[in-house]
């Protein structure tokens, strides 16, 4: 490959990693912007001129590398993310899997932890989207793009060859983790999308639709749409978490806050919820942190709640 046609990839690939239009490329590599529109459309070049632009291109990507996606705060392994593990470990061998449950349960704290350790290697294991109510198709493409290195492309049809492509080149499957997929109940044509995505892959893209229980919603029969095969196949690994169990809850306040007198811990943990489906107690998560946030507020206004005691 020579250094034109690296170049132009590479091109191609850090529009679809940093979302830049071909005019803010020209406008910080201080290229005219015809020029670097003809090099991306591999138009003709003067002996050398292609060169010169590729090089300043290839030099430019090494200086702005594309932004590493930031989680904050400490991450806590409990019975909840060992589960979802164990389902990503099943979704990465190209199948795929459904993971809900209700809020707090941990599940797009994990995945995004997993996303964030895989961004950056030459092939990411998982690509982690969160949906949106009104999402389209195109824009769900381009976030599977900006991960597995897809190049860029303007429109849809572009967008679909440059994903599948990419796809079926890897040496192993990835994980399209659709997290939130209860909200494209609206948007069933993004939803299709990714049915579409997996099933031209080859085997190289493994699905985890991930949400609460309204995914459910997402396969109820609609005119001109059959669901059913491709919920079986969702279906047949399904993993439903629910939150902390009252022993790991007691342990993150002991990690996050020191010793504490038992109902000053009592209080934070707050009382169970009770799940109606297993009959279950768990603590949620995000209440959990919530309350010990507002514990270390009040201890930093002076009240004297956060003493250890």
């Amino acid at each position: 490959m020579t250094l034109r046609e690296e170049a132009r990839q590479a091109l191609h690939v850090y529009q679809s990693q940093t979302g830049l239009s071909l005019l803010e490329i020209s406008n910080r590599t201080g290229y005219a912007y015809h020029s670097v529109r003809q090099f991306s459309s591999g138009g003709r070049y003067g002996v050398g001129e292609g060169e010169y632009t590729a090089k300043a291109l290839m030099d430019f990507f090494a200086a702005n590398p594309p932004a590493r996606p930031v989680v904050v705060g400490t991450f806590y392994e409990t019975e909840c993310t060992r589960a979802i593990d164990r389902l990503l470990a099943y979704v990465a061998g190209g199948r795929n899997g459904m993971l809900y449950g209700p809020a707090g349960a941990q599940k797009s704290e994990t995945l995004k932890r997993r996303a964030l350790a895989a961004w950056g290697d030459a092939e990411p294991w998982c690509v982690y989207v969160e949906c949106s109510p009104r999402m389209t198709p195109l824009a769900l493409l381009r976030r599977v793009a900006a991960v597995i290195g897809a190049p860029y492309s303007q429109y849809q049809e572009g967008m679909i060859q440059a994903v599948q492509a990419t796809l079926r080149r890897r040496r192993t499957p990835a994980v399209l983790m659709i997290d939130e997929a209860q909200k494209l109940c609206r948007a069933i044509d993004t939803f299709e999308m990714v049915r579409d995505i997996g099933d031209k892959a080859q085997g190289k893209a493994g699905i985890l639709i991930a949400g609460n229980e309204g995914v459910f919603d997402l396969f109820k029969p609609r005119p001109g749409m059959y669901m059913e095969q491709w919920k079986s196949r969702i279906e047949r690994k399904r993993v439903r978490v629910l939150g902390l169990s009252e022993a790991e809850a007691r342990e993150i306040v002991r990690a996050e806050l020191g010793t504490l007198k038992p109902e000053s811990v009592q209080t934070l943990l707050g009382k169970p919820v009770l799940d109606p489906e297993t009959e279950k107690t768990y603590i949620s998560a995000r209440r959990l942190f919530n309350a010990i946030d507002d514990y270390r507020e009040l201890r930093a206004k002076g009240n004297g709640t956060g003493k250890a005691n």
